[in-house]
């Protein structure tokens, strides 16, 4: 008979565990109860009439508290639930060992309910009756795959010392292991086809995933035989007589080069094919996306063996949130977290924080709940703030990716996305590719291709995006890669404006900009904005909406822009604003300011005149700048002026129905005159203009001001609103129904 110890069951599994092994022996349906609402039920069925033949079932896993703790907690607490149950028989189940004392001990404390001592069942009393009903054994994967037994017949085999060896650590991994749909699909298809790779981006799991796999055919009899450098040490141990399941992990390595030019490829293609012909055979290899689809971009054997059909890639995509959940479970329930560390997590359920954060994975929840990381040195206290900076900037996740297992290019490209801060198109990587080379950033003795260049990254860092007209775009696949990135190499300064440089991205420009607002974000902004600078001054590069974006954002720094002004305004001011229409505007105030053009230029009326025709309320802004530097300013205001009333009267309505200056306006009545002149005063204000408007003209976009429209508006919304709440209302009910059913999340992390 199995010997279990139930310590690779969390306390969720172990009351499943009871219920569908008691379900069996008494041949009955048992009801099972959310543990949040249990009141100390965890199964319910009926021995004669509902009235008076409730069965109830409670269950304590409480290994680690042992078992003076919980027969305190049955005489001090558990006692008084049953008392208010009142059942006409009481089942107790606990996963430690009881002697004949403490059976007695327990039945005392919830006497006159527990009708017999054989109602108390112990670990003894549950081996016995998974001996009895092995189908039930068989159900809780976890259990009958860390039998002693079963690890015994596996170490028997004459396999290697490494591979016995690493069989006890995948064991010891086992309570911490969640099936989820990857597992299911990956055996599917490696019965199907008797080779899987299974890939994925860092810290996914799939290393995970391969070793629990390679556990669950050694516990049916296979031999594991784990490759660490060579196929060629799995055909050295093929044996047509056996079954074997050969494993090798991460099997191009971070050198991928030399993986084939050993003839690797060669070697894996083959022997994946030998294995597919022998049903008593099974490969299991992982690696990560972006090498894989490098090895597959540079080696024929790869492309002709066809192993697309024999990958099976693990994407935080497929995760369910359930999913998550019970991985973080798992983590912590089996961690060795003091009680004081485990309450953090859950004071206002953050566990939901942590579950639905941008950046989980399971190797972040692994590096989280790892006691020996912190707890020496940190109190309680100071743990949520540990696993928030955590989850916010994952360092560790992706240092080892990014900075020695990707080429020196594939850097460049994925650290220029995090730059441009948003996805960037095929067509911009080509010119990357290209600037790249002139830069020289890239050092490799070819232009690449961007086929080639991509493909290596495509599904590991990068993510291939085609729009609904066929445009290519590329894509961070994770955004925890942008946190690690800026991070990292925001403060070279240097390095980050040579790859903006090189992408010359309007987005790029304005991503930094941003970043150099944020709080939690201290880098030389002002650094990389000089060496843009230089860069542009020295390039023979056409200026572009790139260069005038540049200058715009770097006029509010103390940096000196006379020289990449004289370098724009070399071409005709006339056709610089046709084509670059107002962003010139800015160059055009510079110029002035620099006296690099003259202030009485007569082609700034023309220039004044165009940009009036089109403008928008910050447009109007810039344009009232240049106008103050102008000797012609007389000649320009009462046009500028003239333009500006004619746009703020046919957007002034649109403007305070939608703000919240006029949102409780219901009637005529309910507004007075001096409240919308006030208004217009202070968008005139918001121009920042040093133009003076008269009365007149302030009452004169007051009146365009259409009140009724803004009455009408308002009463739509509060209608809106009304039937919002009726809506509620009528649903009130609903919703109790709803709370009555605890949440599954909430319910796992349950701890009443």
């Amino acid at each position: 008979m199995t010997d279990y110890t139930f310590e690779t069951l969390n306390d969720k599994e172990f009351e499943v565990l009871t219920v569908d092994l008691l379900s069996k022996e008494f041949n009955t349906h048992i009801e099972r109860f959310k543990s949040g609402r249990d009141g100390g039920i965890d199964g319910r069925f009926f021995e004669g009439s509902v009235e008076n033949g409730v069965v109830i079932i409670q269950c304590k896993h409480w290994l680690k508290s042992g078992i003076k703790a919980l027969v305190a907690e049955c005489q001090k607490h558990e006692a008084k639930k049953v008392i208010k149950l009142n059942p006409s028989r009481y089942i107790f189940v606990t996963s430690l060992a009881l002697s004949a004392q403490n059976k007695k001990d327990i039945s005392d404390a919830f006497s006159p309910y527990i009708k017999n001592e054989s109602d108390i069942i112990g670990n003894e009393d549950i081996n016995v009756l998974l001996a009895k009903h092995p189908d039930v054994e068989r159900q809780h994967y976890k259990l009958w795959l860390a039998g002693t037994n079963v690890l015994q017949s596996i170490l028997s085999n004459d396999v290697l010392g490494r591979s016995s060896f690493q069989l006890e650590e995948i064991q010891e991994f086992l309570p911490k292991y969640v099936r989820t749909e990857n597992h299911k699909k990956a055996f599917e298809k490696l019965e199907e086809l008797g080779s899987i790779i299974i890939n994925g981006e860092p810290g996914i799991g799939k290393t995970t995933l391969a070793e629990q796999m390679c556990f669950e055919y050694a516990a049916q009899g296979y031999q594991l035989v784990v490759v660490h450098e060579s196929i060629i040490e799995a055909e050295k141990i093929y044996n047509p007589e056996w079954q074997q399941i050969f494993y090798f992990d991460d099997f191009l390595g971070s050198n991928f080069l030399s993986a084939i030019d050993a003839k690797q490829d060669s070697h894996i293609v083959s022997f994946m094919k030998r294995v597919n012909k022998d049903s008593s055979k099974r490969f299991i290899l992982t690696t990560r996306s972006n090498i894989l689809n490098q090895g597959k971009r540079l080696s024929e054997k790869f492309e002709q063996g066809n192993l697309d059909r024999n990958e099976y890639e693990i994407r935080i995509q497929s995760l369910t949130e359930f999913d998550r959940a019970q991985i973080l479970y798992n983590h912590i329930y089996f961690s060795d977290l003091s009680e004081d560390f485990i309450q953090q997590i859950y004071i206002d359920k953050r566990y939901r924080s942590i579950i639905s954060h941008k950046n989980f994975n399971p190797r972040l929840i692994e590096f989280i709940t790892d006691a020996i990381k912190f707890e020496k040195e940190a109190s309680p206290e100071d743990y949520w703030d540990y696993i928030q900076k955590s989850l916010n900037n994952p360092k560790d996740i992706w240092r080892g990716m990014i900075q020695t297992q990707i080429s020196d290019l594939d850097r460049h490209i994925v650290i220029a996305i995090v730059l441009n801060g948003s996805p960037i198109s095929e067509e911009q990587i080509v010119a990357l590719l290209i600037n790249l080379k002139e830069s020289g950033l890239d050092l490799t003795s070819e232009y690449p291709t961007i086929d080639n260049t991509m493909r290596g990254l495509v599904g590991s860092v990068l993510n291939r995006n085609i729009n609904k007209d066929g445009q290519v775009n590329y894509s961070l696949f994770n955004p925890s890669i942008a946190d690690f990135v800026i991070s990292e190499y925001l403060n070279r300064a240097d390095y980050v404006a040579k790859l903006i440089s090189c992408l010359r991205s309007f987005h790029a420009l304005s991503n930094i900009e941003t970043l150099s607002n944020l709080k939690d974000q201290k880098f030389n902004y002002k650094g990389i904005l000089e060496s843009l600078l230089n860069f542009e001054v020295s390039s023979k590069l056409n200026i572009d909406q790139y260069t005038l974006k540049l200058v715009e954002i770097s006029r509010n720094t103390s940096i000196e822009l006379k020289d990449i002004i004289k370098k724009i305004i070399r071409a005709d001011p006339i056709d610089l604003f046709d084509e670059f229409g107002m962003r010139s505007l800015v160059v055009f105030q510079l110029a002035v300011t620099h006296n690099l053009l003259d202030k009485d230029d007569i082609y700034f009326l023309l220039i004044i005149f165009k940009a009036l025709q089109n403008a928008d309320f910050d447009d109007f802004k810039e344009i009232s700048k240049l106008i103050n530097l102008l000797d012609c300013k007389p000649d320009l205001v009462e046009p500028f002026k003239e333009s500006f009333i004619c746009f703020l009267c046919e957007e002034i309505t649109f403007w305070a129905s939608e703000g919240y200056d006029f949102e409780d306006i219901y009637y005529e009545s309910d507004i007075e005159d001096q409240y919308i002149y006030d208004y217009v005063e202070n968008l005139i204000g918001a121009l920042n203009c040093d133009f003076d408007f008269d009365d007149k003209e302030i009452e004169q976009i007051s009146s365009s001001l259409d009140i009724e429209s803004i009455i009408t508006h308002n009463m739509e919304r509060e209608a809106e609103n009304e039937r919002g709440a009726e809506s509620y209302r009528e649903n009130r009910d609903l919703d109790s129904i709803f709370n009555s059913t605890i949440d599954p999340i909430d319910d796992l992390f349950n701890r009443e």
